[in-house]
């Protein structure tokens, strides 16, 4: 699962464009998605990651393994686009132009987009609702104007 929308600058690792392809047309600038529209991935906001990562530290014990899936949105490169014009319009939209990597799309592609997190679920965590909600929640904590976006 990735974090997703990370503030700061563009960075090198394979998941960061998925914050980039929101943040940076945000913020009128142009971005580059590096894999196909099509591609599916598991996504959570910063807030909820951290507040999964809090719950979960704060279990007494956690039965058996250790491990947890937080909770994470599955959705498609394209789907995140939709929301982004849902949320600063077509002109933030249109700054996002596809230039495939094949190196990135294909560790991209090898990760589960998809967890199994009943685990995470019975201890009261849950996924964000949507991705528009993600993107409007980075716009309010990073006071990203709209108008004109």
């Amino acid at each position: 699962m990735t974090a997703t929308v990370r503030s700061g600058q563009p960075n090198g690792t394979a998941s960061g464009f998925l914050s980039t392809i929101v943040r940076e047309p945000l913020n009128r600038r142009p971005a580059v998605c590096p894999v196909p529209p099509e591609t599916a991935v598991a996504l959570s906001s910063p807030h909820n990651t951290i507040a999964g990562l809090i719950a979960v530290a704060e279990v007494e014990t956690l039965g058996g393994r250790t491990a947890v899936n937080l909770p994470a949105l599955t959705v498609r490169v394209s789907e995140m686009l939709d929301a982004l014009e849902a949320v600063a319009g077509k002109a933030a939209r249109e700054r996002v132009r596809f230039e495939l990597d094949p190196a990135i799309a294909r560790i991209v592609e090898g990760w589960p987009s998809v967890f199994d997190n009943t685990r995470a679920l019975r201890l009261g965590l849950r996924p964000d609702a949507d991705v528009i909600s993600i993107i409007r929640r980075f716009v309010n904590d990073q006071a990203v104007p709209l108008v004109g976006a």
